[in-house]
């Protein structure tokens, strides 16, 4: 009898032993690993710094413009005939200041202009259906201005290489207008365009000397609204608004940026006595 009750508290002594091992190992597992995001010490533009810089983006097509041009193809021939020119302009100076290490709040202040020309073009849909456009011209222009705040995120240790996330709060005005010349005399359509959004704006940066550094930087993620009110041959007036949200790279908002930043004070100082 007393052989079988040390028995028991021997199996149960174990059976205790192996459920703390479990739970120290399983302990081990969710607290003890710690991929590190967000707990950097490495500081890639420190405190203190004043940022400014520009970013640029530029377009340009002539299709079917040459002399005694045919008319140029595209779709698989569904676009036909094609005389015409594009060009869209984009120019963005902003400035920054560093309040903490890596985090940054800037102005931001942006200018585009686009306008498209087509003297020709014919749209095939099928055999018997097709539609053709002449002397139809395009012209907008717009003015915005953004509140931004960007964190930085060195690559491992590095203080030349890094990405970015930058969230904008923007509001603007545009104008627009759609006319096509018929006798002589233009007729078409005159737009005031109001726009707010909220955005976050992801990048990757590379610092070419000490203080200059280049960027490229593309729209991800934004919540838009947007107010047209427009005027068809300075008689008939309508409005449209509009809003939504995108999660969607888009590959017309690339831009590409060079900043310099410029310490203040002993912040650079600082950080070099810290390193060492």
């Amino acid at each position: 009898m007393r052989k079988s009750i040390i028995s028991i508290l021997v199996l149960c002594g174990v059976i205790l032993s192996s459920a703390n091992a479990v739970a120290n190992d399983t302990t081990a597992v969710t607290k003890g690993f710690d991929r590190g995001i967000g707990r950097s010490n490495s500081c890639f533009i420190p405190k203190g710094t004043v940022g400014a810089g520009v970013s640029l983006t530029y377009h340009d097509y002539s299709m079917g413009n040459l002399a005694g041009d045919s008319g140029y193809s595209m779709l698989f021939s569904l676009i036909q005939n094609l005389h015409g020119n594009m060009t869209s302009f984009n120019i963005s100076p902003y400035a920054s200041y560093f309040f903490a290490d890596n985090l940054s709040v800037g102005l931001r202040f942006d200018y585009g202009r686009s306008s498209l020309g087509l003297d020709n073009v014919d749209l095939s849909l099928m055999d018997d259906l097709s539609l053709s456009l002449q002397g139809f011209h395009y012209f907008k222009q717009s003015y915005t201005g953004s509140a931004t705040v960007r964190a930085y995120i060195p690559f491992g240790s590095s203080k030349r290489f890094a990405m970015f996330t930058e969230v904008r709060a923007t509001g603007g005005y545009g104008q627009a207008k759609t006319y096509k010349v018929v006798e002589g005399e233009k007729v078409g359509t005159y737009q005031d365009i109001y726009n707010a959004e909220l955005g976050l704006v992801p990048g990757v940066m590379a610092f070419l000397t000490n203080e200059v550094a280049f960027e490229i930087s593309v729209g991800l993620l934004g919540f838009n609204y947007q107010k047209v009110s427009q005027v068809t041959n300075q008689v008939e007036r309508s409005q449209m608004e509009n809003s939504g949200i995108n999660f969607k790279v888009n590959l017309l908002s690339i831009g590409f940026g060079l900043s310099f930043y410029i310490p203040t004070g002993n912040q650079y100082a600082r950080k070099v006595k810290e390193d060492k």
